[in-house]
Formats: structure tokens, C-alpha cells, sequence
């Protein structure tokens, strides 16, 4: 090779390293919003409405379990570890119901949690003993009232009738959680 050939493949593969990243978002994007990107894709504006709200509840329930799951490690009272322990078996199977209707739907869901999640979970684990039992009950009972307030919405409003339908058949479950985090919450108010 000459030394004009071999400047010439150098500056052609500098060219598209350079149009390649130059061109590419530096942002990662989380799968959360890697879901909802493909599903506008695929759908028009009330399909896509209709997706994001599996996709809501798909990654909604992949914080609870992975918060839960880590609650089961570091729960100091037999209180909070049933309820994680139940957390994680009924987000488990939840996140079950959700894949099955999107995959009837051909709807994309995240594989993973968001940025926002990791660190909310990064921020419950920075505490120990007592304190970690009482934040985690109290992030659960702020979870669960606002998907117990999603489901409702989306019973009452959703264009699609398979999710609606879903939602509504989901409600009663949410309100469940709801009931045993109370529960677990005003166990652990007395305890120091």
C-alpha cells in the first residue's frame, strides 16, 4: 500500500467514525422510553395511548418487584419482609398478565427499570435497620396509591377494551396491596 492509499482509508474511517457519533444521540435512552418510541412507530395516537399504558404498569411493576426484592434482603422486621416477599410473588405474576395482553397486542415493553427507579432504590437502600423498613413502606403505600389511581383512570377511560377490561380486573389486586401496606405501616409505627 502507499503512503496516499493508507492516508486516504484513514480519513475515510475517521470521516464515518466522525458522521457515525456525530449523528448519534449521546443520551442513552432507558427502555422504558425505548418502548414507548417503538410503540408510536407502530401505532396511531390512541394506539398509542392505549400501549403506553402497559407500558406504564409493565415498568411500575418492575420497580415494586426489584424494590421489593431488595427489601427482602435488607428488612429488619418479619412485618416488612411478608409484605415484600408478597410484593414480589403478586408484581411477578402481575407483570405476567401485562406481557401476555401486549404480546397479544403487539405492544413493546421495557426490559428494564428506568434511571429514575434505580436511583430511588439506590436512595431506600441507603438506609438500615428500622429506617429502611418504615421508607420502604412508605415509598410501597406512595406506589401503590398512585397505581391503585392509575388503574382506576384507566378502567374508567381507556379507548381499548382488552385494557380496560385488564385494568379494571386489576383494581381489586392494587387495592390489596394497598390494604397490607397500610397494615405493615401502622405495625411499625410504635416500633423504635
Amino acid at each position: 500500500m502507499t503512503l496516499k492509499t493508507t492516508l486516504n482509508t484513514a480519513l475515510l474511517c475517521f470521516g464515518i467514525t466522525l458522521a457515525t457519533t456525530s449523528c448519534s444521540n449521546n443520551e442513552t435512552k432507558d427502555s422504558k422510553e425505548e418502548a414507548e418510541e417503538m410503540n408510536e412507530s407502530k401505532f396511531d395516537n390512541d394506539g398509542e395511548k392505549s400501549a403506553d399504558k402497559l407500558v406504564h404498569a409493565y415498568s411500575a411493576n418492575l420497580f415494586e418487584i426489584k424494590a421489593a426484592e431488595n427489601a427482602s434482603a435488607h428488612a429488619t422486621t418479619p412485618e416488612v419482609k411478608k409484605l415484600s416477599m408478597m410484593l414480589v410473588e403478586a408484581h411477578t405474576k402481575m407483570n405476567a398478565d401485562v406481557k401476555m395482553l401486549a404480546d397479544k397486542k403487539q405492544i413493546s415493553l421495557p426490559t428494564d427499570l428506568t434511571e429514575e427507579q434505580r436511583k430511588d432504590i439506590e436512595k431506600l437502600a441507603e438506609k438500615t435497620g428500622l429506617d429502611y423498613d418504615k421508607a420502604f413502606t412508605d415509598k410501597m403505600k406512595n406506589k401503590h396509591e398512585d397505581a391503585l389511581n392509575f388503574y382506576e383512570k384507566t378502567a374508567e377511560k381507556c379507548d381499548d377494551a382488552d385494557i380496560k377490561n385488564w385494568a379494571s380486573t386489576t383494581v381489586p389486586e392494587v387495592r390489596s396491596h394497598l390494604d397490607m401496606v397500610l397494615v405493615t405501616e401502622n405495625a411499625l409505627k410504635d416500633k423504635k
